[in-house]
């Protein structure tokens, strides 16, 4: 028979199910097993997160990048809300000119600038001194309740805010005016809502400031150096103002004050409160624009100019900048 012919059986082989299934990992195990070793210690490594010294590092450079970025921040606030303050200031002067041209040259009363009356309201029973205390009655809020408005209120409809927003920020039921210390308690909506002053020797018929004060504009011997409206602070430093803010308008004194002051100074440009100076003022402009932090009476406050124009000045310059003659 022919061999070539001869049947033959195929031949199958099982592999061995450790050593041949998988011949390349039966071969590798120790490495490959090595390998997954290396990922689950990285892995674990990845888990554990930062160590102690780490986290005190990171911690570090935070405080170290607050500690550089938050004066900087700080003064770009102030700065925008210095910038807003202005811009209300300027409405009051442009508020100042409409009226005056609407009344044959007179200023408003500075008493009522904002108010119809100064007797109390029905709304500040309780109030021994309402008047006072109307800066930061929030019951006599004009914006809310035009009903107790007076005539110059009118003037100030294109006024976005009565007050700085630097004030409104530190203004609290701290103030140190003495009229607001003995009656604060009976405030029953506390609400501090202007802290702009008219100057009181511009319109007031107030025999106390009669011989200080000029009726009209074309009175004013100097447009450009007298406010007409300032900022005030409810802070005091007795050696140099006695009072607040308080009322709604601005007086350095009275009569008989200035011309003590004018005989001790010789000139009204060298009058300034203080002990440098004639001693305290009844009202000094306001100093928490560019104050140091630990005086902020030492710094200027914005003033309103019968020229059109506003700035910041120092309490040292109140009395030369709100006299008008």
């Amino acid at each position: 028979m022919d061999e070539r012919k001869v049947f033959k059986p195929l031949e199958i082989k099982i592999p061995d199910q450790e050593s041949e299934r998988f011949p390349e990992r039966h071969r590798e195990g120790p490495r490959f097993a090595g390998s997954q070793t290396d990922i689950r210690q990285k892995h674990r490594s990845f888990l554990t997160g930062f160590t102690l010294i780490e986290l005190l590092v990171v911690i570090a450079i935070i405080a170290v990048l607050m500690a550089i970025l938050m004066p900087a921040l700080n003064k770009a606030r102030e700065q925008g809300q210095r910038i807003v303050c202005k811009s209300n200031l300027k409405n009051y002067v442009l508020a100042t000119q409409m009226y005056t041209d609407d009344n044959d040259d007179r200023f408003c009363n500075p008493q009522s600038c904002y108010f119809s009356q100064t007797a109390p309201y029905p709304v500040e029973s309780g109030l021994s001194s309402p008047i006072h205390l109307r800066w930061c009655n929030g019951d006599l809020y004009l914006k809310n309740h035009p009903q107790y408005a007076g005539p110059f209120y009118p003037y100030l409809q294109n006024v976005k805010a009565f007050i700085c927003p630097t004030f409104a920020r530190i203004a609290t039921r701290a103030s140190q005016d003495h009229f607001y210390q003995a009656d604060a308690g009976n405030i029953k909506n506390y609400k501090p809502w202007y802290n702009y002053t008219m100057n009181a020797y511009l319109g007031s018929p107030s025999d106390g400031v009669k011989k200080s004060s000029v009726r009209k504009l074309s009175e004013v011997k100097h447009l450009a150096e007298t406010f007409c409206f300032t900022e005030e602070s409810a802070l005091v430093d007795t050696r140099y103002n006695v009072s607040g803010l308080n009322d709604t308008y601005m007086i350095p004194g009275s009569d008989s004050m200035v011309e003590g002051w004018l005989n001790q100074a010789g000139s009204y440009r060298l009058i300034k409160p203080g002990p440098e100076g004639v001693g305290a003022f009844w009202d000094v402009i306001g100093g928490f624009h560019y104050a140091p932090s630990q005086d902020p009476l030492r710094g200027k406050g914005n003033c309103a100019f019968l020229d059109g124009h506003v700035d910041a000045h120092t309490r040292a310059e109140t009395f030369p900048l709100a006299w008008p003659r």
